[in-house]
Order: C-alpha cells, then sequence, then structure tokens
C-alpha cells in the first residue's frame, strides 16, 4: 500500500456513533427528483466550466469525467482540474452519466461496481432504457424529450459508439450536448430520421418512465465447487429492486430476500419460494444502499443503509414496528460498503472496499475509524463479496470479475493469499453470497 493510501486509511475513515429512533424522521429529506430541465440545466453547466469542459492536454484522452468515476484509468500524462485528477478513456458515457447522476436521475448513482447499468461504455445507456423499461428505438417514431439519452451507431454495425443528452426537439431535429465529441463537451444538432441514430432512453421515473418490473430470479449452489445451481430457482422480488439475503429467523440459513431503493422499503421472507414477504418495512432513504448483519450477536440478521458514508444499522428485531437505530461514519463516500464478523465474536461491523484500487479495509471497531486489516484483492473494478467460506465463524473476503467468483481461504490477518474460484453464472448477473443449507458454510449465487 503506498503512503497516501495508508494516510487515507488511518486518517479519513472517521467515525462518529449515535443512537436514533426513527430513522425515517431523523434523516435529512431525500433529494428532490430529478426533472427534464435539471438534466439540461446540468449538461449546459458543465459545457461553460473551462477547467473541465475539454481533455488536458487536448486530443490526449485525459478528461475529468473519467477522474470522477474510474480511478483506475491512467493519469498518465493526464492534467487535472477542478480537484480531479483526469484519467484516459473514451468519455461520451462518463460525461452523460456525470449529468443524470448530479441531476438525480434514479440509478444512475449506482456504481458500475456495485452492480450499476450504467458503465463507461456508451451501449449501457441502451441497457439502462432496455433494463427499466424506458427504451424508445429511433424506428418507433418515438419524439425524443430533453433529458433522454441518445445513442448512436456511426457505422450501422449494430454497435453503440457513442452517446449524448438531448436538450430539445422538434418535428424534424434533436438538440444535444455531448461529451468527447472533438476532444470537448459540444452542442449539436441532428435530423431525427438520422440512421445514425439508435434511439433514446429516458429516465426513470420522470415522464412516465418506469421501471421494468421483471421478477428476480435467484439460482443458488450449496457447492463451492458447483458451477450450476444446485437448488430450485426462487423467483422473489422485482426489478429494480436490490437482491439481498439475510437469516431473519435465527434457524442458521439464509434466504433471499429484496430492497426497494425508490422508496426505500425492506421485504424479508423466511419462505421466498411462496413469494410471500414475512417482514415489510421502510427504513432509510430512497437510493439508498442496502446492508444486512448480525449487529448484536443474537444469532439473527438484521438491515441497515448506507448513505454517503455513513452506515445506520436497525437494532431493533425485524418482527417489530418500534425502529432503534446506530449509526457510523466510515470509509470515503466512494467506496463500496461490506459487512462481516472478522474476529469470529458473533457480530458483524461494517468496513469498506475501494473499487479504485481493489483494497479492503476491514475493521472490527469501525467507531474508531480505524481500519484493523488492509489489503488489495482481485483486480481493481471488481465486485466485492463477504462469506465464511470455511465454516470456522470467521467472515473472509472475496471478489466476483467477469463470471468468476474468487473467495480468499487464507485469514484476514494474514499476509498469505490463497484462493479457490468457480465459475458461476454470466457476466452481467448479480452475485449474491450466503448460507443456504445451513452447514456454516457460504457458497455463491447469481441473480438475473
Amino acid at each position: 500500500m503506498n503512503n497516501s493510501m495508508a494516510k487515507r486509511a488511518t486518517t479519513c475513515l472517521l467515525s462518529v456513533t449515535v443512537s436514533v429512533v426513527g430513522l425515517q424522521a431523523a434523516l435529512t429529506a431525500p433529494a428532490s427528483a430529478a426533472s427534464r430541465d435539471t438534466i439540461v440545466s446540468v449538461a449546459q453547466a458543465e459545457a461553460g466550466k473551462a477547467a473541465r469542459n475539454k481533455e488536458n492536454p487536448m486530443g490526449s484522452g485525459c478528461n475529468y469525467y473519467t477522474g470522477v468515476f474510474r480511478t483506475w484509468k491512467s493519469a498518465s500524462g493526464c492534467g487535472a482540474g477542478d480537484g480531479v485528477q483526469f484519467r484516459n478513456s473514451d468519455w461520451c458515457a462518463d460525461f452523460s452519466k456525470y449529468v443524470w447522476k448530479t441531476a438525480g436521475v434514479r440509478y444512475a448513482d449506482v456504481a458500475e461496481t456495485s452492480g450499476g447499468i450504467l458503465t463507461g461504455w456508451a451501449s449501457s445507456f441502451k441497457d439502462y432504457g432496455t433494463t427499466y423499461g424506458t427504451w424508445h428505438a429511433r424506428s418507433s417514431g418515438y419524439t425524443p424529450q430533453p433529458g433522454d439519452a441518445l445513442v448512436f451507431d456511426w457505422d450501422q454495425s449494430g454497435d453503440i459508439d457513442h452517446v449524448g443528452i438531448v436538450t430539445s426537439s422538434n418535428a424534424s431535429t434533436v438538440y444535444t450536448i455531448e461529451g468527447n465529441s472533438g476532444d470537448a463537451i459540444k452542442a449539436h444538432s441532428y435530423s431525427r430520421s438520422d440512421i445514425d441514430i439508435v434511439g433514446y432512453s429516458s429516465p426513470v421515473g420522470i415522464d412516465g418512465g418506469s421501471p421494468n418490473l421483471g421478477v428476480l430470479e435467484f439460482y443458488l449452489s450449496d457447492s463451492q465447487s458447483s458451477n450450476v445451481a444446485t437448488r430450485p430457482v426462487v423467483a422473489y422480488g422485482n426489478s429494480p429492486m436490490i437482491p439481498i439475503r439475510g437469516d431473519w429467523d435465527g434457524d442458521g440459513k439464509d434466504t433471499v430476500s429484496s430492497f426497494d431503493p425508490t422508496t426505500a422499503t425492506f421485504y424479508l421472507s423466511n419462505t421466498p419460494e411462496t413469494g410471500a414477504a414475512s417482514y415489510t418495512f421502510r427504513y432509510g432513504d430512497a437510493g439508498a444502499a442496502p446492508l444486512v448483519g448480525d449487529w448484536d450477536g443474537d444469532g439473527k440478521d438484521n438491515v441497515g443503509v448506507r448513505m454517503g458514508n455513513t452506515f445506520y444499522m436497525r437494532t431493533s428485531p425485524v418482527t417489530s414496528a418500534t425502529e432503534t437505530t446506530t449509526s457510523l461514519a466510515y470509509g470515503d463516500a466512494d467506496m463500496i460498503p461490506v459487512v462481516g464478523d472478522w474476529d469470529g465474536d458473533g457480530k458483524d461491523t461494517p468496513s469498506a472496499y475501494s473499487a479504485a484500487n481493489g483494497t479492503f479495509y476491514l475493521s472490527n471497531t469501525p467507531q474508531t475509524g480505524a481500519a484493523s486489516y488492509t489489503f488489495r484483492y482481485g483486480d481493481p473494478g471488481a465486485a466485492p463479496l463477504v462469506g465464511d467460506w470455511d465454516g470456522d465463524g470467521k467472515d473472509n473476503v472475496g471478489v466476483r470479475m467477469n463470471g468468476t467468483f474468487y473467495m480468499r481461504t487464507s485469514p484476514v490477518t494474514s499476509a498469505t493469499e490463497t484462493t479457490t474460484s468457480i465459475g458461476y453464472g454470466d457476466a452481467a448477473d448479480l452475485p449474491i453470497i450466503g448460507d443456504w443449507d445451513g452447514n456454516h458454510i457460504d457458497t455463491q449465487g447469481i441473480v438475473r
């Protein structure tokens, strides 16, 4: 670990512990929903910011927006601006994602390393529309709306090459602001019949844009060495809910459940195969990241949320309508939250993973701000995993890269690294880990 990262681990993981009753009432109200006018205003504002509206140096590919989202990209020869180290990549998608995220568009703030649809690829904007039911092909005759993302295929090869933000349109013409256009942010206009235009993705929840309510399907395996599901497929929850799992009743077995980020509602089930939720309640603000852990060592999991760099853990039982909470700040806001029992005391503690450099910051005492164990594992940008791989009562870490699960089997206290791995599912599937059969060993699963 370099000196700058060591300093961040010891000085930036600040922590405060408080107890809050009625988290819904105590937390700051969520930001107002995105509007089409807001999206356009953000895009126009970015175009006017001289410190970051072009590559630095020009023609290098070094840009502000990749520097914000994908800090594992090369910074060699790149300048900086507005407090961000520029990084080298094609950046039309990073610009468009930045605009949507800043404007508050749903799911634009979910990192690609945490299962977010939007990535550095222009094609991910079509993926967003098809996933959430807001895709409009040019051939459909759809009238593009301000704030839509417009995607292009310059040579009609079937591959999407570019994306921009629609600012307005009329019967014949669509107007855009685009990043990575001649090495800068520029405004353009096109005939709506232009064959280079593939279509448009509308932001979810705006002017009738609504999520695709496809059912989530869980494919679970009881064996770390099996690359196929060993259990019947469980259908539970609808996209765009986030799949979670936990032992809600203390029987030693994890069951799959879901969290709806649009309403911050947990749907927990002891019998998900029936499709019925055993416990349903709201907790946190819309857009929060869900957490699951045994906070008090009673053998039953509970829930929580992470907002910014603060972990809020619900300490009242999931069976209770009364709500009590403890909270602490740990890690940087751009880190991915992870939760585990690192020392075998029966209690899970919040920790963090930096996708930028593939580093885990695990803590037995996160309220102090100190990382107990810090190490790199996997490639930057991998999806982090946590599980008890050997049944010793202590959690360990892992990563999923493409379609392969990598489980670190050497203790978190050890500098020696040993790993077991298994290819399971497709790269686009969401990973999930749990003890599905109650044998005290966690195994892999995927959700699609």
